[in-house]
């Protein structure tokens, strides 16, 4: 063992001492966290309708005394927590927008080990834990030597594609040393690379002098369950692993009525950019065939692309994590995402995404996290934040 690697295993060592210690005082902070967990989750915020929850972070940010607390050009909060020497600074973030519309009934329910509702682990759980860092901190005794940049961001989800992270870290100008991507779920995810990725629409939509007695002819549902068929004849390799997921259909609004208008959700997503473009490119075809074959317009819309991207599970920040996740009983689950990290890792900066606790029904109504391991999630979440701030996780 190197002089570079004993010093490494020794100053992680007394870290990982203290974090038994850190779950039992993080227990004053409980009913905070948990409370504006509850707020934040009955404040709906659809992908581009997130204004009254930024609006919510910015106030608690000001109200805890934070730094250039502000709503920037994009429409993300961010604020800064002080270090001890502000010669870098840790990016800390967490999406803001959910993907339950406005039409949802955004009701919480509060039990003695449990919280359900809309977008409580994705990601009320995690923006309210950025959002009570001040208060984390404080309770820990515990302040940075680095400056702590926290961001809440709008946009991540669907149509968002990511835009808020990435306007962002566009026009950031404080020395990031590294970030972090706080999700409520699940406890163990590990992400350190994101996954190329395309998302794609498939509109059809039935001309006014549409043919009814010709061969096939068809509403929209039947039209789209054709496609979804062709779709899915598509050979899907193994090797490098891949996977296209149709993610929904929509069509019609009653039981009598023959649509006239579909829409298919799908994403592609795979270790190799090429495998992403071949499969997209197979998709096209399918879709101009139909439409020439049934004279049913049907279009293709790419809502979102982006490369594979992100840092060895070798680099010393992943390292790090492993160990922590260790010391805590907490088994790592090493998965790729297709979330903000992207965004971190394109912009030049090492970064994971962690989640906080465990987690059931995720997307649904009844969407549930479970508060036993929640701490332990958060105190994972803190020994990270200072292991990059002793410099723990820089590659040598």
């Amino acid at each position: 063992m190197t002089e570079t690697e004993e010093g490494w295993e020794e100053e992680l060592g007394k870290l990982i001492e203290g974090l038994p210690a850190m779950v039992e005082k993080l227990s004053a902070v409980r009913e905070e966290i948990l409370s504006t967990a509850v707020m934040l989750a009955e404040i709906p915020s659809p992908t581009f309708g997130e204004k009254e929850r930024i609006r919510f972070a910015l106030d608690r940010f000001r109200e805890n005394g934070l730094e250039d607390a502000e709503v920037d050009e994009h429409g993300n909060a961010t604020a800064l927590i002080a270090g001890a020497k502000r010669e870098n600074a840790i990016l800390l973030m967490a999406h803001a927008d959910t993907v339950f519309d406005l039409e949802t009934r955004h009701v919480v329910q509060v039990g003695p080990n449990t919280i359900s509702g809309p977008g409580i682990a994705d990601n009320s759980i995690g923006l309210a834990t950025v959002i009570s860092l001040p208060r984390i901190l404080e309770t820990l005794d515990l302040q940075l030597k680095d400056d702590l940049l926290l961001l809440t961001n709008v946009e991540s989800l669907g149509r968002g594609n990511l835009n808020g992270s990435q306007s962002f870290l566009e026009t950031v100008r404080l020395p990031i040393r590294a970030g972090i991507c706080v999700e409520g779920a699940s406890q163990g995810r590990l992400s350190h690379w994101g996954l190329g990725t395309m998302r794609g629409e498939i509109r059809i939509r039935i001309p006014s002098n549409y043919d009814w007695s010709r061969f096939g002819a068809s509403g929209a549902i039947g039209h789209l369950s054709r496609i979804v068929n062709r779709i899915m004849q598509i050979p899907i390799p193994k090797e490098p692993k891949t996977k296209m997921a149709l993610g929904s259909m929509r069509s019609g609004s009653t039981y009598n009525a023959v649509p006239l208008r579909g829409l298919l959700r799908f994403e592609i997503t795979s270790e190799e950019d090429e495998v992403v473009n071949s499969l997209k490119t197979r998709v096209e075809e399918v879709v101009e065939e139909f439409s020439l074959e049934t004279e049913v317009e049907a279009i293709l819309e790419v809502i979102a692309q982006r490369p594979n991207s992100g840092i060895p599970f070798a680099h010393p920040m992943v390292k790090t994590t492993r160990r922590i996740m260790d010391a805590l009983g907490i088994s790592p689950k090493v998965d790729p995402t297709t979330g903000d990290l992207n965004s971190l890792i394109q912009a030049g900066h090492p970064g994971v995404t962690l989640g906080l606790t465990t987690a059931e029904n995720l997307g649904d109504e009844t969407e549930t996290i479970h508060l036993p391991p929640l701490f332990a999630g958060i105190a994972q979440l803190i020994a990270l934040l200072q292991a990059i701030d002793n410099g723990l996780c820089v590659e040598q």
